[in-house]
C-alpha cells in the first residue's frame, strides 16, 4: 500500500508544477486564477506543491480558468518521471525571448558545457 501512496504523490506533485506552469507561462497570479475557478488561493498554492487533492470539480474550474485542456495537463505525466519543473523551462525561454540566434546558442552551449 506504501508504494501505491508513493506514486499518486509523484503524480500530484507532477500536476501540480503543470498547472502552476501554464499559470506562470500565462503571467498570472494563484489569486486570479483561484477567484476565475472559484476555489481559495491556499487551495491553489497547496495543488501547486501536490499537498491537497483535487476533485474532478475543482481541476475542471482550474482548468477552464487557465484555457488548459486535460489532455494538455496529463500529457507526458507518468509517476516515475517527475524530473522536470516546467516552471524553471517557462523562465528559461523567457530570459532567451529577445536574443538574437547566436546569443540564443551561446546559452545553449553554456548549458551544455555545465550539466554535460
Amino acid at each position: 500500500m506504501a508504494r501505491k501512496s508513493r506514486d499518486v504523490q509523484k503524480i500530484k506533485v507532477a500536476v501540480g508544477q503543470r498547472l502552476q506552469g501554464f499559470r506562470n507561462h500565462q503571467g498570472r497570479t494563484q489569486e486570479d486564477v483561484a477567484h476565475e475557478a472559484d476555489v481559495h488561493p491556499s487551495y491553489i498554492t497547496k495543488l501547486e506543491t501536490g499537498s491537497a487533492n483535487w476533485t474532478i470539480e475543482s481541476l475542471d474550474n482550474i482548468l477552464h480558468a487557465l484555457q488548459v485542456s486535460y489532455s494538455d495537463l496529463f500529457q507526458d505525466i507518468d509517476e516515475s518521471r517527475n524530473r522536470v519543473d516546467n516552471s524553471i523551462l517557462i523562465q528559461i525561454v523567457k530570459l532567451l525571448e529577445g536574443k538574437s540566434i547566436e546569443e540564443q546558442r551561446k546559452a545553449l552551449k553554456l548549458l551544455k558545457a555545465l550539466y554535460s
